[in-house]
């Protein structure tokens, strides 16, 4: 047994094998999440009036859902791709895993590509569509952001690929040391492109694209080579195999669907938001940004706890499983009650990183007013991710959809638009509507629970899509 398997199934410290486990998922998260915050960074930074950085800063904030919405189907892929060849790997399959493997990085190429064109093409209508004036600043930046970020899709679906094969692995070191290399090189080109060559939100865009395509060649010298790496790709694992392809998209769909959905309600609150003046959006999207590095911690532990009760009921230790569970709510509790406080005092100079007091006071004081209410509802997030993950560990990922879908669709969207529309709250709508419903999510998902009975939920029809 190795030291992973150790923590997950046998160690009493269960804390600490958490912890251990998930701090490498939470840098890689961190990591991820720092290429539009660069952008954010230097855009914010310009001098030059005439650059409209108000605008340029939205933009980045409008059109973040869309990138997400596009990336829901890589992420779903990446973890049926994760979940098939580990269990191919723990039955030692490895001709099965390793052609699962070669089909998922076929099928991440061939709809990276159809992704890529489909956004740069229809970058116009997805703007109209969110309501944005298209002789407007923000439209113009926000269309050129969509189309040059679009050609970061076909890198991003391959990233994915290759994240699925070294997780089944165990290997969750390299795909870190690669986000790290990517984001070095996207602060290095940004700051070259507007510093430099005094670009705009373009040289932002540009350098993004370029920093997460140059490290492509990286994954897929390593995808195929044989030293220590068990799925070594060869050229026949990348003829086309309907089967295995069947296996992903099966597996793949309904987490794809969770995270569209998650995307598309974000994207459809931007287009709320896209009505307020350019200060408002500017504020939130810095605070939103600042509330995703928050929340990491939180998530990182909630995908060690997937991990931790799903191989705890298969091995049948049912106590084991409940108790990474509360242990994992403690732990995230603390963590968020305790960091929320610590940095409730640090809001201005949050803020300050993105949105200078003394060139745009309307939009720094605001963004210190919502991070206000971001720190508040950080706790309720906190629950909502421990929620979802031990859905997921035990198998309800329709317990999960149905929670996660429900905190935007049924309680968020339907809630901003009766405080925007009816009782005319403005900006006001997004804060207490997203701490309403997250609220109410909780309450939701704790409801949900007695639905969870932790038994193993290996079915025939489930055997099947594993043969």
């Amino acid at each position: 047994m190795n030291k992973k398997s150790y923590l997950i199934l046998k160690d009493q410290k269960i804390i600490k094998g958490i912890i251990l486990l998930s701090l490498p998922i939470m840098i890689s998260n961190i990591l991820k999440s720092l290429h539009d915050i660069v952008d954010m960074y230097f855009i914010s930074n310009l001098t030059d009036k005439a650059t409209m950085v108000e605008a340029q800063v939205s933009a980045i904030t409008i059109t973040g859902p869309i990138m997400q919405i596009c990336q829901a189907l890589a992420i779903g892929l990446m973890i049926a791709g994760t979940a098939i060849m580990s269990q191919y790997i723990g039955s030692k399959a490895i001709d099965k895993a390793r052609k699962v493997s070669g089909q998922l990085l076929l099928i991440s190429i061939t709809i990276g590509i159809i992704f890529n064109i489909l956004l740069f093409l229809g970058a116009s209508l997805i703007l109209k569509a969110m309501k944005i004036n298209p002789t407007s600043d923000l439209f113009s930046y926000s269309l050129s952001y969509v189309r040059y970020r679009s050609f970061e899709l076909i890198g991003l679906f391959i990233f994915y690929a290759f994240q699925a094969s070294r997780q089944s692995l165990g290997d969750t070191f390299t795909p870190v040391v690669l986000n790290a290399i990517a984001i070095v090189l996207n602060i290095i080109l940004t700051s070259f492109f507007i510093k430099v060559l005094l670009m705009d939100l373009k040289g932002a865009a540009l350098a993004t694209v370029l920093a997460n395509i140059m490290i492509i060649p990286f994954c897929l010298i390593i995808m195929a080579n044989k030293h220590h790496n068990v799925l070594a790709l060869s050229a026949v694992d990348l003829r086309p195999n309907f089967s295995n392809m069947k296996k992903l998209f099966i597996v793949g769909v309904p987490a794809a669907i969770s995270q569209a959905f998650t995307s598309l309600g974000f994207l459809l609150i931007n287009s709320l938001v896209a009505g307020f003046d350019g200060y408002i959006i500017n504020a939130i999207g810095v605070g939103n940004r600042i509330n995703a590095l928050l929340l990491f911690p939180a998530m990182s532990i909630g995908s060690v706890l997937t991990t931790f009760i799903g191989q705890n009921i298969g091995a049948s230790q049912i106590k084991r499983a409940k108790q990474g569970l509360w242990y994992s709510m403690i732990m995230v509790l603390v963590i968020t009650i305790v960091g929320a406080s610590i940095l409730m005092f640090l809001r201005k100079p949050l803020v300050s990183i993105f949105i200078k007091n003394t060139e745009n006071a309307k939009a720094f004081d605001m963004g210190v007013y919502y991070l206000y209410f971001l720190l508040m509802a950080l706790p309720l997030m906190g629950i909502f991710q421990i929620w979802l993950s031990t859905f997921q560990g035990t198998g309800r990922t329709d317990l999960s959809l149905l929670v996660a879908t429900a905190r935007l669709w049924l309680f968020r969207l339907p809630l901003i638009w009766f405080l925007m529309k009816v009782i005319k709250l403005q900006a006001a709508s997004i804060w207490y509507a997203m701490i309403i419903s997250n609220f109410a999510t909780i309450i939701f998902a704790t409801a949900l629970y007695v639905f969870v009975d932790f038994k193993p939920r290996i079915t025939q029809n489930s055997k099947k899509i594993l043969e």
